[in-house]
Parts: C-alpha cells; sequence; structure tokens
C-alpha cells in the first residue's frame, strides 16, 4: 500500500518504495525498486496501479493505493489516492466508510435493504450481495472468527473482546448492520491507521495476503506483527 499523487498529466502516480517486501530482511541486498508497467483496472481504483519490480531480489508486486486490499473492488476506509481524508465533522460513519466494503453495513443499520427483484429496473444492489458483504464485513472486525483470530483482530483494532462477543450475537440484517456500525465507531487512529488495521484484519481473517504500507516520510516499510502471529499460531 503506497500513496499515489498528482503526475504531470493529471494521472495520479505511485510513489515508489526503495524497499521490496524482501528488502527488510536481516543481511539482504539493497534493493532497486522500479516501475516495471502499468495495470489497468476494470473496478476498483479510477486510475492505473503500478507494478513494481525490484532488480535485486527478482521480485515484481502491485502498488495498491491506500485503502484496497487486492483485487478489491472497494476500499476499507475511503481515502483519497495521496492519503488524503475527506471527513466532515458531522459526517457519522457515512463520511468515512460510505462507497466502502462497510456500504451494506451502512445501510442495514439504517433498515435499508438492497433490491431482491428488479421490479422493472435492473438495480445496482442486490439483496444477496448485501448479505455476502455483512458476513465480509464481520469476519474483518473478528465477529465470525475462532477465538485466537478473534482476538488477534480485536488487539489490531483496539476494540473489547467483550464488544466483539456482544456483536457477533447479532441476528438480521439490521441488527447485524448495526452491530458493525458500532465497532467501526470505536476505531481510533488517522484515517490510514485505521485502514491499514482494517486491512491487517482481512488478512487475519484469511481474505487476502499481508498488507505492507510504504511510510514515505520514515521511507521505510510498515509490517504489523500481528500478521506473523497469525503464521505462527493461527495455521
Amino acid at each position: 500500500m503506497t500513496s499515489y499523487i498528482p503526475g504531470c498529466s493529471g494521472v495520479p502516480t505511485a510513489v515508489v518504495p526503495s524497499l521490496c517486501p524482501q528488502g527488510t530482511a536481516v543481511g539482504s541486498a539493497r534493493c532497486s525498486v522500479t516501475i516495471d508497467h502499468l495495470r489497468h483496472r476494470k473496478s476498483g481504483p479510477a486510475h492505473p496501479l503500478a507494478v513494481a519490480r525490484c532488480s535485486v531480489h527478482g521480485l515484481g508486486f502491485t502498488l495498491y493505493p491506500p485503502g484496497y486490499a487486492p483485487y478489491r473492488r472497494q476500499q476499507v476506509v475511503k481515502l483519497g489516492p495521496d492519503e488524503t481524508a475527506d471527513r466532515p465533522e458531522e459526517g457519522g460513519l457515512r463520511a468515512e466508510f460510505e462507497g466502502t466494503l462497510f456500504d451494506a453495513a451502512l445501510d442495514g443499520a439504517e433498515g435499508c435493504p438492497w433490491a431482491r427483484d428488479s421490479d422493472g429496473v435492473i438495480p445496482d444492489r442486490w439483496w444477496s450481495t448485501q448479505g455476502r458483504h455483512l458476513r465480509l464485513a464481520a469476519r474483518l472486525l473478528g465477529m465470525i472468527a475462532p477465538e485466537r483470530i478473534r482476538e488477534l483482530i480485536a488487539a489490531v483494532l483496539s476494540v473489547s473482546g467483550l464488544r466483539q462477543r456482544e456483536a457477533a450475537l447479532a441476528s438480521g440484517f439490521r441488527a447485524v448492520g448495526t452491530a458493525i456500525c458500532g465497532l467501526l465507531s470505536k476505531l481510533r487512529g488517522s484515517p490510514t491507521a485505521r485502514a491499514y488495521a482494517l486491512l491487517v484484519c482481512g488478512h487475519l481473517a484469511g481474505h487476502w495476503g499481508e498488507p505492507i504500507r510504504w511510510d514515505r516520510v520514515r521511507e521505510d516499510l510498515v509490517r504489523s506483527p500481528f500478521c506473523a502471529q497469525r503464521t505462527t499460531e493461527c495455521t
């Protein structure tokens, strides 16, 4: 995960890490990372994704913009390509999570079910999709998870394990959506930090690989120690 900043043509350009994922290993040779090519997506980020390659370690990897997991169409937190967040003080959860994979939960909490039939007009949101997205959101927040994974997710998000277990008792799309929104409201830190934490939780829940964030201020890769715990204790 890296920032994309405005380029000369107006198309966001990736901030290229000076280290590849293997470059943090003890005793590893110094990395040489360059952009290999751009990958266009039909959905998800509105700009091409940069695919980088380290000539020293022979490793290729995609540079995803803030808040995106591999191949996901939606972010986990609404962030601009350069990691900026437009969050009005009175916007509530919708200001931060509308348009993300938590849309189903936001609508569920408000008692808004997605379409069950077309009624002559083909909808863009279906009831079955809302159910899938609610389950995914519940897994990311540890509501649906083995006990050890639930504990790790609670630690990553700094939320109460008791609140997690209470949320897991919710039944029905409205109650589940409300429980998910309740946990989201307890997240702390900057939008970028919350996005990275949720991506880590997706990894702990088994939905995608380990997220690694390039910190352009420190010029270093950020890796969560909880991902290593999952590898050693939960597999």
